[in-house]
């Protein structure tokens, strides 16, 4: 075998084909390599910041759900403070309502009363002039003269009582 034969494989041809490789591989690095890695990079940073994200907003959740408690809580007492309150304001005004009726229906009878009282004098007095008038007139037609005067009638029948 001769250096001859194997002719392709020259220093001279290796030297070249090693610059051509160097060459194509600064042309990959350069334009595929680097911006497929920078592409790479970013997104596991995209994924990374999306999981950190999820991870917020399982937080987030939680931390909504505790004040909705806690507001939900906050209302019902609000709420009962609120129905006893009513509740006690009902009892007072209905007590109220109860004793303004009391003293109403007691001053109803009171005046009642003295109505009832008025008439059964003002019953009384006419009953009295009526029986002084009979009795004078019973007296006139008995006797002939008046023996008995009026003076003495009423106060007979203001003994009476």
């Amino acid at each position: 075998m001769k250096v001859h034969d194997f002719q392709f494989f020259t220093f001279e041809t290796f030297v070249i084909q090693l610059v051509i490789l160097l060459i194509i591989l600064w042309v990959l690095n350069k334009f595929l390599f680097k911006p497929y890695l920078a592409y790479l990079d970013k997104w596991e940073e995209n994924q990374k910041k999306l999981e950190q994200d999820y991870k917020n907003i399982d937080k987030l959740i939680k931390e909504a759900e505790e004040k909705k408690q806690e507001i939900l809580a906050q209302a019902r007492q609000k709420a009962n403070s609120i129905i006893s309150d009513a509740e006690e304001m009902a009892k007072t005004k209905k007590s109220e309502i109860l004793e303004d009726a009391e003293k109403e229906a007691k001053s109803l009878i009171s005046s009642a009363k003295q109505e009832i009282e008025k008439e059964k004098l003002t019953m009384l007095n006419q009953i009295k002039a009526k029986l002084i008038d009979l009795i004078l007139k019973f007296n006139r037609k008995l006797f002939s003269e008046e023996k008995i005067n009026k003076a003495f009638v009423e106060k007979e029948l203001a003994s009476i009582k």
